[in-house]
């Protein structure tokens, strides 16, 4: 029974779908929902249009795991204005940890190959003097802002990147 359900789905995904409410595994038109999709509201694996949704998403407003584009809301986003939880890079933005920027906040420093090795080893790292040690207060407040923004991730891009894709 639950195979009869999967072949009339599978009847459904198209090779190619365009301009077509149907998805494909390369959609393009208005609307397209495939695993490479192309178009202005754009919904896949890998989404590419002006309202990107997708797991790689590229466009002027991108969503989804890892979103490039002039808006960009991501778990790794590179953009204009770009929302970052774990990396943020760009213009404007917030993120976990920043890359190369000119205004993006990371709420953690960045991470280093011999810090992390040094970490992993359980080694001591460095000592930092009491003048250069982050306070308590600023700990709190980046692992607040984060869970925020962790929440407003799976808000904006989570819940329809998932719903779209199942």
């Amino acid at each position: 029974m639950a195979r009869a359900g999967w072949a009339g789905r599978a009847s459904v995904l198209r090779v190619v779908s365009v301009n077509s409410d149907l998805p494909g595994v390369f959609a393009v038109g208005m609307r397209p929902n495939g695993v490479f999709a192309v178009g202005f509201l754009a919904t896949g694996v890998v989404a590419v249009g002006e309202v990107a949704t997708g797991v790689i998403a590229i466009g002027q407003l991108a969503r989804g795991v890892i979103a490039i584009g002039q808006g960009a809301v991501g778990l790794v986003s590179a953009g204009q204005i770009s929302f970052g939880v774990l990396w943020s890079m760009g213009q404007v933005g917030i993120g976990g940890t920043a890359g190369p920027n000119q205004a993006v906040w990371g709420l953690f420093p960045r991470l280093r190959r011999r810090r992390v090795l040094a970490r992993l080893r359980r080694e001591p790292w460095d000592s930092v003097p009491g003048q250069r040690r982050r306070p308590a207060w600023r700990l709190a407040l980046s692992v607040t802002v984060l869970a925020g923004l962790t929440v407003g991730w799976w808000f904006a891009a989570g819940q329809p990147l998932v719903a779209a894709l199942s």
